[in-house]
């Protein structure tokens, strides 16, 4: 597994979805709880903590092995 730049266009690892997901939804239920409780800038700063974990998950991809027979 390997982060780059260019790995946003290639297919997400399904570990690292699965911990994404589990980011997004965690940060929802909390932000959404924070800011019920009247901190709407700390909860907003748990969403934004969120969706930028979720973004970041897109730039993982699988390493590919290239044998070449020379």
């Amino acid at each position: 597994m390997k982060f780059s730049w260019k790995g946003y266009w290639e297919p997400t690892p399904k570990n690292i979805r699965k911990l994404a997901d589990a980011i997004v939804a965690a940060a929802t239920f909390s932000g959404s709880m924070i800011v019920l409780n009247g901190e709407p800038k700390i909860g907003t700063g748990i969403f934004v903590a969120g969706f930028v974990a979720k973004i970041l998950s897109n730039f993982f991809t699988e390493n590919k092995s290239t044998n070449n027979a020379e």
